[in-house]
């Protein structure tokens, strides 16, 4: 089997409220909506992040997204008005660094950086 695209998606209660926090977080506007009930951001080429209003339909998903200077990161986001803890280092990795917290609907959400 070939994948060709990945899609992550997390349902919504508030589609409104958590396409604007992820927004927030990603630091940018979703790139589509493919169909009324579903905003679309493309993370990189064949990985897309949407958002679903499924209301009633939640259940806690997890997204971890590897990135590079997550200090800067983190300080964006405070200043941005989202809470996020500091980094710890991850034992038994040289580099690895990780910070994880919830959106607004429960979704855990982590940030890493290193190696």
């Amino acid at each position: 089997m070939r994948i060709e695209t990945v899609f992550i998606n997390l349902n919504a209660n508030d589609f409104n409220g958590l396409s604007g926090w992820w927004a927030r977080l990603l630091d940018r506007h979703w790139d589509r909506e493919p169909m009324p009930t579903c905003r679309e951001w493309d993370l990189r080429e064949g990985v897309l992040f949407q958002v679903l209003d499924n209301p009633g339909q939640t259940a806690p998903g997890t997204v971890t997204l590897r990135i590079a200077n997550l200090d800067h990161r983190i300080a964006v986001l405070r200043d941005a008005g989202l809470t996020i803890p500091d980094p710890v280092a991850v034992e038994g990795f040289d580099t690895l660094r990780f910070c994880q917290f919830q959106d607004p609907e429960g979704n855990v959400v982590g940030l890493l950086e290193g190696e």
